[in-house]
């Protein structure tokens, strides 16, 4: 049926266009060889379209086409393979010049089978191999090539791969055809199918070698003979045209990007090559017509995500006039991690660098003033001397690491300052209100203070100082005249003196104890005159020298535990020593926290009652345990011999040490007592009076056990243990007072430790020690919503964050949890109608997460995002907020992937948390300190070496590596994230933020976050967006092209991409 539809068609054919005049051919033969191809051919509807096609051509044409059918096919049972010898066939073919665009497309279609590609039989490498016999080649047969790739019978990838291999550019004239023909198709090339996707790369990257050697072939011959021909000529031209071509389609730049890691060795020959171009080109003098050939040629050579475009998505591309992130994110770090060493706040800073963009000036200026409005605002003595000390010997060991850090490689500085210090004092002499309020503060020229001590960090030198002084000298005596009369002295002058009694310390604390007790007393008790301790404490903290000083003072307290049968001085002195260094110890334990300043399995005596007995924030211990651990003829050779109206303590069998085990068990039998009315009022009154008489450190042991008491019984039962707390705090009399050595010192020490250990249980509405203040506690009669509105009020109003503020909320995040926390403070950005507000706000709102940045993260992106992305609709969740909350989510991920990546290297301790648990995810932890015996002064220090080793090379090169390790709660987080982000694809607009400013922040340092896509999520955000709104370097950022699998993905996504672009570009034509 079909034989006679062809048959009708070409009757019709021979009646209307041709006739007998035109040929002179047998009628029979041509019939003949018309069967013999329709029985040939397996597609007899393909070869009817063929058939009506070529029937609008010339009859000569038509017959020999049919002769070049009938000599292909082979047999009937051969149809599948009709174009295994097409190569010979066309040549007779193509030479008779009956091959014509009008129906060259038909004839793949008739002989090759359906769905099957050219490439499966090398289609397109025949067709140039015939089409490029001769000295000239085919334009006819390259015209049928280009006919091919348009109706997709041959890849481009197999076509660009043909070409490349092309080595006789001897034939000037092929090899300018060729030129001509990737001229024409080059801005189309693409991908229709996986195989094509998976030899797109590599065939770019070989033709870019070709196109070298083209070019190197051309430069070479200038180079010995001085001249180009006209052939020549045209050939560098159409070469560069070509090049110029390819440099500017993102789409082949990106694919040659991904090509470039598939076999870096044969990228490596084209650097060579272009290295040959260049010193050719350099030797011969020689100036390409093009302008921006050699700049080209390079770009080629060597290829970087960086030629690739991709939109910012930052609202404020330039680094932020005022930024409201550094003073409240050091203040959250210093209030958290006050022993950490300096690298730790340098990796904090570097990531906020990295995220804000600044220079290292801009980056000075903003440390130096984050500590002076932290110094500017703390009213509390504590917290006034470590601001002091942190802005006056951390700051410039940070500034020190930092400039080492961002140094360029072989960048020459000046010996005896830095530039950018000198620019940031520039800056920082501009805010004058600031620097007006702290010369009026702290009673001095608070600019010359501060760069005096810089002298000796070699950070500016002395003619830098005299320059900044003098612009501040006339104000600075205004303001000190005026507040002359009211004004206090300043801390200033004590911190900066402390560092030389702190070293004094250390080293009597090293001293042989026998030889120096008497000596070492004196020592100890002139440091807890006044605010000394503070001072000390300030500045051995930032120094990285508190651990050693805890180290000493724990050895000091061991050799000071009661002797057996020691008595007289030698007793009195060896009692006052250990009641001191008790003391002092639990002083430091409160206000940092153990996990601070101790080992974990210390064994010395102070570290065991701390473990056991010893009541901290967020450590509660369990008052039966505490009893457990009693011995009861301890408890009760104790209870009678305290129960006598002078107890004579040194009569008795149990040491000091043993005292403070066995006090619980006393005081619980004393409870028990007076509960049931055994013992009266006075009779417990005269019980505590005995315990407190002889060593302030029995009334601290004591008090420890009743706040863990309190924290177990009911509401109606705490009268009593409190009245016995108070009892303790209760003042001696004259006579007790004069009764002993150094009274004064000890009973205040004392009384701050006991007030700070009721109040962390019971807080007072006005407390009257400075003690208190340090943390806020979670024990409060408001409701967490109007603490933390009265709160972030303040911190609104101020711009910064506060210190108490900083406490306030470390409280709400222990009550409320993370979640609770992070939704409060997001209503915050939402609420805000500006996008200077907004960014404000999100800047501090990140600050205020790192008081738990991982489990916030963890919060924000299981709960917090996943609820707004379902439940909020409308204006709630639109432009610009959308942006500020993918912002603060990338940000977040960012610095909880760094705080790992630093944890991990460094083991740094952070004070006692809830979930400090998950330090036991860390391998290898490392070892511990011993109690040191060394005489050094700064054994435990990193931080104040000599310039030679300030800055180790291995915590350098660590903090400059990329980090490999995610947490698993935090994979597991962003994993859920994704997850949403797929659910939601059709409705959310957040996804494409997320990835996009994912890549813009966190670039190479979160491809362990970019590793975790799922595989089709941006291949599904390419369909339901515009490709305007994703480019190619996005795509070719996302995917780690190391591995084969990201190199998949991303030709996958990129080919999608290209493939949507020209369906737009199709529409628009």
């Amino acid at each position: 049926m079909k034989e006679n539809k062809i048959l009708k068609l070409i009757h019709i054919a021979w009646r209307e266009r041709w006739s007998d005049s035109q040929f002179g051919i047998n009628i029979k033969n041509f019939q003949m060889h018309l069967r013999t191809v329709m029985r040939k051919c397996i597609r007899c509807n393909a070869l009817l379209s063929f058939v009506a096609t070529v029937c609008k051509v010339s009859f000569a044409e038509f017959d020999g086409f049919l002769r070049l059918i009938n000599s292909v096919g082979g047999s009937n049972n051969e149809g599948t393979n009709l174009a295994w010898d097409f190569d010979d066939d066309v040549v007779t073919t193509t030479r008779t010049k009956t091959m014509c665009c009008n129906y060259c497309p038909e004839f793949p279609k008739v002989v090759l089978p359906r769905g099957v590609s050219g490439d499966v039989y090398n289609l397109a490498d025949s067709i140039l191999q015939q089409a490029l016999i001769g000295s000239t080649a085919n334009p006819l047969v390259l015209n049928y090539l280009k006919h091919s790739l348009c109706a997709h019978l041959v890849s481009h990838a197999a076509v660009l791969r043909r070409i490349a291999k092309y080595e006789h550019f001897e034939r000037l004239y092929c090899t300018t055809s060729l030129l001509d023909f990737l001229d024409s198709v080059i801005a189309g090339v693409t991908c229709r199918a996986k195989t094509e996707e998976a030899i797109l790369p590599g065939a770019l990257v070989s033709l870019i070698n070709w196109l070298m050697q083209v070019f190197a072939m051309i430069t070479a011959h200038y180079e010995i003979h001085r001249e180009l021909n006209s052939e020549q000529s045209y050939m560098l031209g159409q070469c560069c045209l070509v090049i110029e071509k390819v440099i500017k389609n993102q789409f082949l730049m990106a694919i040659i990007y991904v090509g470039c890691h598939e076999d870096p060795d044969y990228y490596g020959q084209i650097r060579e090559r272009y290295a040959a171009i260049k010193t050719s080109l350099t030797n011969s003098n020689f100036n390409p017509t093009h302008p921006s050939i050699e700049a080209y040629l390079h770009q080629l050579a060597y290829v970087d995500v960086h030629h690739l475009d991709m939109p910012l998505l930052d609202i404020q591309p330039k680094p932020e006039p005022v930024t409201y992130c550094v003073q409240p994110l050091l203040t959250v770090d210093v209030l958290l991690n006050p022993c950490n060493d300096t690298s730790y706040y340098v990796a904090k800073i570097q990531m906020v660098q990295r995220l804000k963009k600044f220079s290292n000036t801009r980056l000075f200026y903003e440390i130096v003033r984050a500590g002076f409005v932290s110094l500017s605002n703390v009213m509390e003595t504590t917290h006034d001397t470590m601001w002091g000390a942190f802005t006056f010997f951390k700051v410039p060991q940070i500034i020190k690491q930092l400039q080492a850090l961002n140094r360029a490689v072989g960048e020459q500085t000046p010996n005896d300052y830095i530039p950018e210090v000198v620019e940031a004092i520039e800056l920082l002499l501009e805010d004058k209100l600031l620097l007006d309020f702290m010369d009026s503060k702290c009673s001095c020229n608070i600019i010359e203070y501060l760069l005096n001590d810089w002298t000796k960090q070699h950070l500016v030198n002395d003619m830098h100082v005299k320059h900044f002084a003098a612009q501040r000298e006339g104000t600075s005596v205004l303001l000190q005249k005026r507040d002359a009369s009211t004004q206090a002295p300043s801390i200033i002058n004590f911190i900066i003196r402390a560092e030389v009694p702190l070293s004094g310390v250390l080293k009597t604390l090293s001293t042989d104890y026998n030889k120096v007790q008497e000596a070492l007393l004196g020592v100890l008790c002139q440091v807890l005159v006044g605010n000394s301790f503070d001072l000390i404490l300030s500045v051995a903290t930032v120094e990285g020298r508190l651990k050693t000083f805890v180290s000493r003072l724990i050895l000091c307290n061991e050799n000071s535990k009661q002797v057996p049968g020691e008595m007289g001085k030698a007793s009195i002195i060896r009692s006052t020593l250990f009641d001191v260094s008790f003391l002092m110890l639990t002083f430091i334990v409160q206000t940092y926290g153990s996990d601070a300043v101790l080992s974990n399995n210390g064994d010395s005596f102070f570290e065991k009652w701390v473990r056991e007995c010893m009541v901290e924030r967020n450590k509660p211990k369990n008052p039966r345990n505490m009893i457990v651990m009693c011995d009861e003829n301890m408890v009760d050779e104790l209870l009678l011999n305290l129960s006598k109206p002078e107890p004579q303590l040194k009569n008795i069998n149990i040491t000091w040490q043993d005292v403070c085990l066995n006090l619980p068990g006393v005081l619980y039998q004393v409870l028990i007592a007076w509960e049931k009315e055994t013992l009266s009022s006075a009779d417990v009154k005269n019980i505590l009076d005995n315990i407190k008489r002889r060593l302030f450190s029995f009334s601290v042991c004591a008090t420890s056990f009743l706040c863990a008491y309190m924290c177990s019984v009911k509401e109606n039962e705490l009268l009593k243990p409190l009245n016995m707390i108070q009892q303790f705090l209760a003042p001696p009399s004259a006579e007790e007072m004069s009764s002993q050595e150094n009274i004064k010192e000890r009973l205040g020490l004392s009384f701050q430790i006991i007030r700070k250990l009721q109040h962390d249980v019971r807080p007072t509405v006005n407390p009257k020690s400075r003690s208190i203040t340090l943390v806020q506690n979670l024990v409060s009669q408001t409701p967490l919503m109007d603490q933390f509105r009265d709160v972030w009020r303040t911190v609104n109003e101020n711009g910064w964050l506060p210190i108490r503020a900083a406490q306030i909320l470390e409280s709400l995040l222990h009550a409320g949890g993370a979640a609770w926390l992070t939704t409060r403070l997001l209503e915050e950005i939402l609420k805000c109608k500006y996008i200077h507000d907004m960014m404000k706000t999100m800047d501090i709102v990140f600050a205020i997460l790192h008081l738990d940045i991982e489990l916030s993260t963890e919060a924000l992106l299981t709960q917090v995002v996943p609820a707004m992305i379902q439940n909020r609709q409308g204006e709630d969740i639109d432009e610009p907020h959308l942006h500020v909350l993918a912002r603060l989510c990338v940000y977040c991920i960012i610095s909880a992937v760094e705080t790992r990546h630093y944890t991990n290297f460094s083991y740094q301790k952070k004070r006692s948390r809830s979930h400090d648990g998950d330090d036991m995810d860390l391998n290898n932890t490392v070892k511990m300190r011993k109690i040191n015996t060394d005489s050094s002064d700064n054994s435990s220090s990193n931080d104040f070496l000599g310039d030679s080793n300030l800055f180790n090379t291995h915590a350098s090169t660590h903090l400059r590596n990329t980090p490999n390790q995610l947490k698993e709660s935090l994979q597991n987080s962003i994993q859920y994230i994704f997850k949403i982000f797929q659910q939601f694809l059709q409705t959310d607009k957040l996804s494409l933020k997320f990835v996009s400013l994912l890549v813009e922040c966190g670039q190479e340092r979160v491809r362990l976050v970019l590793n975790l896509l799922p595989t089709n999520l941006i291949n599904n955000l390419l369909k339901v967006m515009l490709t305007d709104q994703i480019s190619v370097g996005l795509i070719a950022r996302l995917y780690d092209l190391r591995t084969s699998c990201g190199r998949q993905a991303a030709v996958a996504d990129l080919t999608l991409w290209r493939n949507l672009k020209l369906k737009e570009q199709s529409i628009h034509l």
